[in-house]
């Protein structure tokens, strides 16, 4: 509302606008009107959709999610898939679905020995039926040997792909005997640079070191060496170091360290395994080739172990000389401080 206080603001008032009317008809006469006019607002018809989708399918997943569109009032989730470029294909995704079938499968397995075992007093050894299932689980993880480890359909490599395939590993290895759970743990040192190029997304590799840790505790010094030859193998078309790739990651050094670790204990214990042999010489060269490749390895790319075994030091003073051991406390004193 506009409050005229006297009669010749209302006259002032009027002459204005007369003029501004006056103006606004000159400028439409010489077409300068058009100019100004404000763009309108057009909203195109949406035809509404007959057939409706509420339910999708994510392509990797073994389940289903509800989503929404603009007529459904339901809030929308991200259904894109971020896999990798290998992942998108449709091979690759349909061996993965298989893969992710399996593992269902082998938890279902695994829950019942578990909840029998609550069941009843812990015993070292199964028998009967428990036993045949510990090993049914076994046989569906057991390994095969591939000669192109990036292109392995390995049962075992794809299930420790996969983050529950690696929670799965870690629950049954308390269960095997030792030889199975062994013959575990040589495949993954064996194949463990691809398995640590595969666990750049999850990070999981190290709920596997404690389950580990207890199985390299039983090694004996024959079984030691194979597992940390298998560290050493160089998988074919890599030019990179095994050792290298390791000793980048925090599950792989942890696992190295854990293996040099029992190699000193079992020499400290059993002197009549010092005495000149091809297994003493194996294992001589093996802690020398990791020596060097620790010392010539950037403090910086070091990944901090899981746990620092206290005779690591000592096991490599008896076999490297003094200057190159105090080159290692100085990678693995900085290596922590990183």
């Amino acid at each position: 509302m506009v409050f005229i206080p006297s009669v010749n603001g209302f006259r002032k008032a009027q002459e204005y606008y007369q003029k501004l009317e006056k103006k606004q008809v000159d400028e439409e006469l010489l077409g300068q009107r058009n100019r100004f006019e404000s763009l309108k607002l057009v909203t195109p018809y949406i035809q509404k959709a007959e057939a409706y989708e509420s339910v999708v399918r994510i392509e990797g997943s073994l389940g289903q999610v509800a989503v929404s569109t603009c007529f459904s009032p339901r809030r929308a989730i991200d259904a894109v898939s971020h896999g990798t470029q290998e992942q998108d294909t449709g091979a690759a995704s349909s061996q993965r679905l298989r893969v992710l079938s399996r593992i269902e499968k082998m938890f279902l397995q695994l829950l019942e020995i578990e909840e029998d075992q609550k069941d009843e007093i812990p015993q070292p050894f199964y028998s009967g039926q428990k036993s045949n299932q510990v090993e049914k689980l076994f046989q569906a993880l057991k390994t095969q040997e591939q000669n192109n480890l990036e292109e392995a359909a390995d049962s075992f490599l794809q299930v420790l792909s996969v983050r529950k395939g690696k929670t799965l590993v870690a629950r049954l290895l308390p269960f095997l005997p030792h030889d199975r759970a062994v013959s575990l743990l040589l495949a993954i040192t064996q194949h463990l640079p691809l398995l640590v190029r595969r666990d750049m997304a999850d990070q999981a590799l190290h709920m596997l070191f404690k389950p580990l840790g207890k199985c390299i505790s039983q090694l004996t010094f024959r079984e030691l060496l194979q597992g940390l030859q298998g560290l050493l193998v160089l998988p074919p078309g890599s030019s990179e170091r095994p050792v290298a790739v390791i000793l980048q990651n925090q599950f792989g050094i942890s696992l190295l360290y854990a293996l040099l670790s029992h190699g000193e204990q079992l020499l400290a214990l059993d002197s009549s395994l010092e005495k000149p042999n091809s297994d003493h010489t194996a294992w001589t060269d093996l802690v020398v080739l990791i020596a060097w490749e620790i010392a010539r390895m950037p403090a910086a790319s070091l990944a901090e172990p899981l746990a620092f075994p206290r005779n690591l030091l000592p096991l490599f003073c008896h076999h490297v000389d003094k200057q190159l051991v105090q080159q290692l406390e100085a990678r693995m004193e900085l290596a922590w401080i990183y």
